[in-house]
């Protein structure tokens, strides 16, 4: 928390009286560090024990410097005196400036007047007086502080100070309190209380109220929350934060954290009785559990649960704006040579639209694999064994235990490198229940052996213009075995999109559910440049053709083609600022664009622009979602006197429409010449609904004080 940040810092200022005195015994005696001691006169009696040190007196000790016009010390009493300029230098950074500095009473007490403190961070401290027991207790009186970087001694006024009638530091509790603080503003108070208390430096939790806010919306009216935090020993502690808004009911938000050496836990726990799409008032709960654990060596379990009583509470209340919540539970293991996997999640769907059959659940899925080597040197022998529960996914549930195992080895051919594999998986399915009727339900299993050639070969060329290198690449790969296409639903590939990243992989839907035999040979070419005319230029083209084997019937949008669609992509940074770059599949037969991405970042001092666009017209599978096309841009500027200014548009352009989509405006000051207020103006704008969440407009300010955090907010929101 960054008040947090402003009050140890205030300790810290008020502890300099106490470091000045342990610094001054210390150069006395110089019973610990070496220490340098100058003056322009020193007399000294030997009878009454006096010594006067008079003109630039210093002393230095371990990277504190003390610096007076005079010192007059008593060692019967053991207390000293310091006059005229006193300037006390930390081996932080910090200056404490005072014209009387006073231990006595054997250095147990202190008298300082006054005091002003310029703390490593640029803040300034100061004080009328500051007095008392070294050990015990400190007071002082009229303090103020201000982390705004403002010349006092000038004259100059901050932007804001804090200032307290009196400060007391209580050592014995390790508290300071302030009494009468009130907030200023370019001079004018604006904010009263009449006691703040909390812990000092030495302190890292205590429990107690934490910093209120409050915030004002047109559709909830005002929201007043207060935090109030415990500390539950020295690994665990809760914070209570309950909600009061105005027209919409009330909340509570628990959050319990505990850690140890090798978990870690935090519990989320949400409880209101508000307004929801049903009734004025209704009792509404969620939970949210977070749980990682380290088990022996090397295996780490990550665990979450996280539900809600209904749908929209969350979102409604932006507790969570989540529109799905997935609980899950992960074992995993990472060896040199093995990985295991184990892992069971539920999904609950949160948007008013979203069905039963949409919350898919997997209990569970196991996976293993493991590289060993072969039967000769060179060759590599990859085992991979899984198995999967699946229900409730679009209306599908089953079972599946599959297993494959390959044999890699590496050749040098044809002036290039050539990866050889040999291969075999198998499934065996235990389908339940399927959403489509043609879809076969019951047991059925499929083998398919498959053999691959890998062959690449890099070319580099270096002339007067820049330096070149090309990587053609071709790949032959067959997959024999049985046809399940038109039986297994395809749950694990349904959004596979053919790219460069899966044109030559084995196995290129990635999934076990879609495995089609047949033979195809997969082409392309990628290049790099480094050359004067248009910077640094990087791309990639290809295309795939089936030799032998037929595409599942009615399954993909190629049914009757040989070829792939081309797959390419290019990237132009023609300088430093400036980059272009574009990526796309196009029809082998009329070359017509069926997905694309374009993006354009140009940055130029202290602008930035960014536009991209990207759509997808016809997707590999039939089934899958198509005709969407979406564009956004985004703005950057900074400004003179420390303005920045920010904006954000997104366009929805699927089925011929153009629609603005989500809105951001920012306009942002960070702080200006003292450095220590922000001020942020933000528009956004959602055209999203879901039942009693309207489109919306809304409007944040935001002033964010420095290590006070952000004290007073507004947000003006009108429904649409």
């Amino acid at each position: 928390m960054s008040g947090f940040k402003y009050l140890k810092t205030l300790f810290q200022a008020s502890m300099m009286v106490c470091a000045m005195a342990l610094g001054v015994s210390g150069h006395t005696y110089a019973q610990s560090a070496p220490v340098q001691f100058e003056a322009d006169q020193v007399e000294s009696n030997q009878e009454t024990g006096t010594l006067i040190a008079t003109g630039n007196v210093v002393l230095i000790q371990e990277g504190a410097e003390l610096r007076a016009d005079r010192l007059d010390y008593d060692r019967k009493t053991e207390s000293a005196v310091a006059t005229g300029h006193v300037i006390y230098k930390t081996a932080d950074g910090a200056i404490h400036m005072t014209d009387y500095l006073d231990l006595s009473d054997n250095f147990k007490m202190i008298f300082a007047e006054p005091l002003i403190s310029d703390l490593s961070d640029g803040s300034r401290f100061t004080a009328e007086v500051a007095e008392g027991e070294i050990s015990t207790k400190i007071e002082m009186t009229s303090s103020r502080f201000t982390p705004c970087d403002c010349d006092f001694e000038a004259g100059e006024s901050p932007i804001w100070d804090l200032r307290a009638t009196k400060t007391t530091h209580n050592k014995e509790t390790a508290t300071i309190i302030h009494e009468n603080v009130r907030m200023h503003i370019f001079g004018v108070p604006v904010f009263y209380l009449p006691v703040l208390a909390h812990p000092d430096a030495n302190v890292k939790r205590r429990t107690g109220f934490l910093a209120p806010s409050v915030v004002y919306s047109t559709s909830q009216g005002s929201t007043i929350t207060t935090p109030y935090y415990k500390t539950l020993g020295p690994s665990a502690d809760i914070t209570l934060r309950p909600y009061i808004f105005q027209h919409r009911g009330q909340a509570i938000h628990s959050v319990y954290r505990q850690k140890t050496d090798y978990s870690d836990l935090t519990f989320n726990l949400y409880a209101a009785d508000v307004a929801t799409y049903k009734k004025e008032r209704e009792t509404v709960g969620a939970v949210d559990i977070i749980y990682n654990t380290q088990v022996g060596d090397d295996w780490k379990i990550d665990a979450r649960l996280i539900r809600t009583s209904q749908d929209t509470f969350m979102r409604r209340y932006k507790f969570n704006t989540d529109y799905n919540l997935k609980s899950e539970i992960k074992a995993e293991r990472i060896k040199k040579d093995r990985y295991y996997l184990v892992e069971a999640s539920d999904l609950q769907a949160v948007r008013a639209s979203d069905t039963p059959d949409k919350e898919p659940s997997i209990l569970p899925h196991i996976y293993y694999e493991s590289y060993s080597d072969g039967f000769r040197e060179g060759q590599e022998i990859r085992t991979e064994i899984s198995a999967i529960h699946l229900s409730n996914d679009d209306g599908n549930d089953m079972v599946r235990w599959s297993s494959d195992v390959s044999l890699q080895e590496e050749y040098q051919f044809l002036g290039g490198s050539l990866d050889a594999e040999l291969g075999v998986s198998g499934s065996v399915y235990d389908i339940q229940n399927t959403s489509d009727d043609t879809k076969h339900n019951g047991e059925l299993g499929q083998v398919n052996p498959y053999v691959s050639l890998d062959w690449r070969a890099p070319v580099s060329a270096i002339s007067d213009v820049g330096v070149f290198m090309f990587e053609p690449r071709a790949k032959f790969t067959h997959i024999d075995g049985t046809d399940r296409t038109q039986e297994i639903p395809n749950r694990d590939a349904s959004d596979f999109r053919l790219d460069e990243a899966n044109l030559f992989l084995t196995h290129r839907q990635q999934g076990k559910d879609f495995v089609l035999p047949g033979t195809r040979a997969d082409i392309g070419i990628s290049f790099l440049a480094d050359q004067t005319i248009f910077g640094d230029v990087s791309g990639f083209g290809g295309i795939s053709r089936r030799i032998a084997g037929e595409t599942a019937d009615g399954l993909t949008t190629t049914d009757n083609k040989d070829y792939s669609d081309y797959i390419a992509n290019i990237a132009i940074k023609p300088y430093d600022g400036l980059a272009i770059s574009w990526s796309g599949r196009a029809d082998s037969d009329d070359y017509e664009l069926n997905e694309s991405r374009t993006n354009l970042s140009w940055r130029y001092k202290s602008s930035r622009i960014n536009i991209e666009h990207a759509q997808l017209s016809k997707a590999h599978f039939k089934s899958s979602e198509t005709d969407r096309e979406a564009l956004s841009a985004s703005l950057s500027q900074s400004l003179p006197d420390g303005w920045e200014l920010q904006a954000s548009q997104n366009w929805d352009l699927s089925n011929g429409k153009t629609q603005r989509d989500k809105t951001r405006f920012t306009l942002a000051w960070t702080g200006g010449f003292q450095d220590c207020l922000t001020l942020s103006l933000d528009y956004q704008r959602d055209a999203t609904s879901d039942r009693d969440i309207p489109r919306k407009d809304e409007i944040f300010l935001v002033l964010n004080f420095k290590y006070l955090g952000a004290i007073s907010q507004s947000d003006f929101q009108k429904d649409n």
